[in-house]
């Protein structure tokens, strides 16, 4: 199930828990184990947004302030190298 949702996350546009666990028919909390035991075997990495990402010029701003800002997930060379062994 691990390498199948490295697929998934690989091919998601923007990443989603709910989504990607509708996707392989689980939970979340399911999804939540799954993403620290492929971050723990470094297939992927979670990049936190920097605390200066907003710079309050909200004219024109579409992310809202009342949205959390979230991080950004990527698969690191390691599952990369994976995906392309399946």
């Amino acid at each position: 199930m691990l390498v199948d949702m490295l697929k998934e996350i690989n091919n998601m546009e923007a990443f989603s828990k709910k989504a990607l666990a509708n996707k392989l028919n689980t939970s979340e909390s399911m999804i939540e184990h799954l993403l620290t035991q492929l971050k723990r075997m470094g297939y992927i990495e979670e990049e936190e947004m920097p605390n200066n990402f907003c710079n309050k010029k909200c004219a024109g701003c579409n992310i809202k302030c009342s949205v959390n800002i979230a991080n950004s997930l990527y698969i690191t060379d390691k599952g990369k190298k994976l995906l392309t062994s399946k």
